[in-house]
């Protein structure tokens, strides 16, 4: 790839700018080892293949077919949830293919959200589609209904402070872990998480989280 398309892909160099310091695969490394780390430390155990989820967001990362090939292929499975609702529907569906055999075939997990796709590992937000079922919630009502409609695991969000939602006020560490402690299904963290934020809260019912700006490093 053309050292241009690198700086795509947020590759940090060096003052010589010969040495790559970090790339995206080795981001992804790091944000793994965090969240299987935050699995392990769970007082209870979950059978779920996946402990990290990259939320698809056109606006805040590199394009998701360029990060998709990517992926470093000697980890445990990373869940990439496909939303890009912004794309047309033909688009975005086109766009879904292409990504969700590229993550495949690197050993990872594709779950669409909000739309049927064939193929997939499973659905987001999306109650009636096949494979795995994972539902986006912020309080205890919506968990109760998103485990009343079947879903396999939640992500409990604001955890954090977000970028994608600045105006939303972060649940409490206390609120958090009681919804967590609360829920019948596995939960994980979404808002603001990063390596750092999901080792503040090992111990905690939290199987793992997801993200986006993290995957930017």
């Amino acid at each position: 790839m053309a050292s241009t398309t690198s700086f795509r892909l947020r590759i940090k160099l060096d003052e010589s700018m010969e040495t790559p310091v970090a790339d995206f695969s080795s981001r992804v490394i790091a944000l793994s080892r965090a969240a299987w780390s935050l699995r392990e430390a769970a007082p209870k155990p979950s059978a779920l293949p996946f402990a990290l989820a990259l939320f698809s967001d056109a606006s805040r990362m590199d394009p998701i077919d360029e990060i998709a090939v990517q992926l470093p292929t000697d980890i445990p499975p990373v869940a990439v949830i496909f939303r890009h609702d912004h794309l047309p529907e033909a688009e975005r569906m086109a766009l879904a293919q292409h990504v969700m055999t590229c993550v495949q075939e690197r050993g990872h997990l594709f779950l669409m959200a909000r739309a049927e796709m064939r193929g997939a590992n499973g659905h987001h937000a999306f109650p009636s589609g096949s494979g795995l079922k994972t539902m986006p919630v912020h309080n205890e009502d919506e968990v109760i209904e998103a485990v009343a409609e079947g879903a396999d695991a939640l992500f409990l969000s604001p955890i954090n402070g977000t970028a994608s939602h600045p105006d939303q006020k972060p649940l409490s560490r206390g609120r958090a872990v009681a919804l967590a402690q609360a829920c019948p299904v596995p939960i994980f963290a979404l808002g603001g998480m990063d390596e750092h934020s999901a080792e503040a809260l090992e111990g905690t019912p939290f199987q793992g989280f997801g993200a986006i700006g993290a995957f930017a490093g």
